[in-house]
């Protein structure tokens, strides 16, 4: 879109392009906005892109690293109206057409120089505004000679006619007055909606504005810069951080101890397709690398409270393919560029049904931390949405509530991300992004910065403490028959050793013939996480002629080892440490009298764990090797022979012990 059929508002705009964490730089961007001056800072080549549609751009340079930097090369290259340059230190300038001599920008002048550069851009937009209408007298002048002014016709030589019966000329004049009436409404009518409409525009984003759709409710059936023709801004990001495994031929024992440092990789191999169902995108390259699309807010915050929501099908994945869904991109933010800028709070799920809400680190782009996880059944397309109050972010999967979190890492977010990770395939991943839609809502939170953070640590220390304290029990176990809030994984994640079947009186666990490994029923508490010390029960029952074992598994952690707590339908019990290749270290074992079912309660606190059978203390061992606890398990272990085996569970608890 050219300058001049750019919307007012949206020419008074000031842009700042600066090099990628040039502290400095940011330092006087701050300054001038503190001056009353709303100025979108330019860091990324994205940003600097928009220099051609503003009304100001101030560029600021080093001798040492502005050739370097693209952000202020794409903003010189797009040859804005007006630019002015902010020298760092003495240097020649770059041969373009600038409309000022240089400022010059040091830390002792640094507020002289941002007041300075704030009263000539005012100055300039106030010269810009009368030219605007003036322009606009004349291009109305030249495509509608009839709303000439007076002065203008007069400069004309009037042509020479033969003058006309004054009955003739007053019968025209009577007929042609309902038409100029009708063209005078008319130009009354647009002229004030036009003021209108730049008024109420520039009364909610003065001076400097944002694009239109911020404030305003937005949809998009094919998400996409190409694609979509309401005309939001997108990006594809063209680079991400990773860490690069050592070289076994070349690592030497201090790089094999030494932390991964993560770098740099450019990547251009994410391809966006328009279609008429969504836009696809194909990841040619870094296949376990994100494939992203962003709705961006071109560096200005969105609202504090809004919603989202993107549906996500697989094209051409395999079973390890991740959607994501992030809500507080930090990519166009001031500090972005490429060191900065890889934070976000962001939903991801499998294919599998496997899901879990995380916080990326903003230097390293690797997950910090995870506050949620979860299951949900698998699919090929998932429709991923979240409502964003501040700090308090709730994540729905098909319509379905799975988390909310609290985190103030990220105060602001700088646009919506959406994508595709999928690192077990083996040639080019797809997936097909739809049905977009961002909604600002109301803001309920208190204004005061330091209010909402103090709020919401308070918050997030309750609902922490009340979920390590929460007991939890349910008829049926497992996934899918437990229809209150525990978190069960599905067992075709887990090996597929065994499968189950949810009947009314348990969770049915059956193994075929000849299968040696243990069959596993993973919990995940309430919120993807168990903390702590605690107590686990469960009724267990046995077919008589069978010799499998079935029970407990306490301290479980992501490479297998654990506290396994096992009976057998003769009354045999066994208490085993598992070690995280599979090998069984036994650390008691015993007999009580024969039942049909058994209740066992075993409890993990510190290096005490012990086992309960039908109410009776059996065992208490002590061992230190497994202090902390990813999941918690019920297990069949098949006999030495290797039969079929079926095993019922039910009355399942979880007891948190401080």
């Amino acid at each position: 879109m050219g300058y001049e059929m750019l919307p007012s508002f949206l020419r008074r705009r000031v842009l700042v392009a600066v090099a990628p964490d040039d502290m400095q730089a940011i330092e006087l961007v701050k300054a001038m906005r503190a001056l009353g001056l709303t100025v979108i800072i330019a860091a990324t080549i994205g940003l600097a892109s928009q220099a051609d549609d503003v009304a100001v751009c101030v560029v600021v340079l080093h001798p040492d690293r502005w050739r370097s930097a693209p952000s202020i090369i794409t903003a010189m290259r797009r040859n804005p109206r007006f630019m002015i340059p902010v020298l760092q230190a003495p240097m020649e300038l770059p041969r373009v057409a600038w409309a000022t001599e240089p400022f010059y920008l040091t830390e002792e002048t640094l507020a002289q120089t941002a007041k300075a550069l704030v009263g000539m851009i005012r100055g300039h937009l106030q010269t810009v505004s009368e030219h605007e209408i003036n322009a606009l007298i004349q291009q109305r002048a030249v495509l509608h000679p009839w709303f000439r002014e007076p002065e203008m016709l007069g400069s004309v030589p009037a042509p020479m006619h033969k003058k006309m019966p004054r009955s003739k000329l007053a019968h025209y004049l009577q007929l042609s007055w309902p038409l100029a009436f009708i063209l005078c409404i008319s130009f009354l009518t647009y002229y004030f909606f036009q003021l209108s409409v730049t008024t109420n525009t520039e009364a909610i984003t003065p001076m400097a504005t944002t694009s239109t759709w911020r404030n305003h409710a937005y949809s998009a059936l094919v998400p996409g810069q190409e694609c979509d023709p309401g005309g939001a801004d997108w990006e594809i990001p063209g680079y991400y951080k990773d860490v690069a495994a050592p070289n076994p031929a070349t690592a030497t024992p201090s790089t094999r101890k030494s932390v991964p440092t993560p770098h740099l990789i450019n990547d251009n191999s994410v391809v966006p397709t328009c279609r008429q169902d969504g836009v696809m995108l194909t990841h040619t390259n870094h296949y376990a690398a994100f494939a992203s699309m962003i709705f961006t807010s071109r560096g200005l915050p969105l609202p504090p409270h809004y919603s989202t929501s993107i549906t996500a099908s697989s094209v051409n994945t395999s079973k390890s393919a991740i959607f994501q869904l992030g809500v507080r991109d930090q990519s166009g933010s001031d500090m972005s560029g490429v060191d900065f800028g890889y934070g976000n709070d962001a939903l991801r799920i499998g294919t599998n049904g496997a899901w879990e809400v995380v916080r990326y680190d903003n230097t390293t782009g690797a997950i910090e931390v995870r506050y949620a996880r979860g299951f949900v059944p698998a699919a090929s397309h998932y429709t991923l949405a979240a409502d964003i109050n501040g700090p308090a972010m709730t994540f729905t999967i098909n319509r379905q509530t799975v988390a909310t979190i609290i985190d103030t890492t990220y105060p602001d977010s700088y646009g919506i991300s959406f994508g595709l990770s999928d690192g077990g395939i083996q040639r080019p991943p797809s997936a097909l992004f739809s049905h977009f839609s961002y909604t600002p809502l109301p803001d309920h939170l208190p204004k005061n910065e330091a209010e909402v953070r103090s709020t919401a640590d308070a918050q997030v220390n309750a609902a922490a403490d009340q979920l390590r304290q929460q007991s939890y029990q349910t008829a049926t176990p497992g996934f899918g028959c437990d229809h209150g809030q525990g978190q069960w994984q599905p067992t075709a994640l887990t090996g597929g050793a065994a499968t189950t079947h949810c009947l009314a009186r348990g969770l049915s666990v059956e193994q075929s013939a000849r299968v040696k490994d243990m069959g596993r029923v993973s919990f995940y508490g309430l919120d993807g996480f168990i903390y702590g010390n605690y107590r686990v029960g469960v009724d267990v029952a046995l077919k008589r002629d069978s010799d499998n074992w079935a029970g407990l598994g306490t301290r479980v952690d992501p490479l297998g080892s654990s506290y396994t707590f096992l009976v057998r339908s003769d009354g045999s019990w066994k208490i085993l440490r598992y070690d995280s290749d599979g090998v069984p270290h036994q650390l008691a074992a015993g007999r009580v009298a024969r039942r049909d079912t058994y209740s066992l309660q075993a409890q993990s606190s510190g290096a005490s764990h012990s086992l309960r059978i039908n109410g009776v203390p059996v065992a208490t061992v002590f061992d230190p090797f497994l202090s902390t606890t990813d999941h918690i398990e019920l297990n069949t272990l098949p006999d030495d022979k290797g039969a079929a085996a079926a095993t019922t569970f039910s009355n399942f608890t979880f007891t948190p012990l401080s």
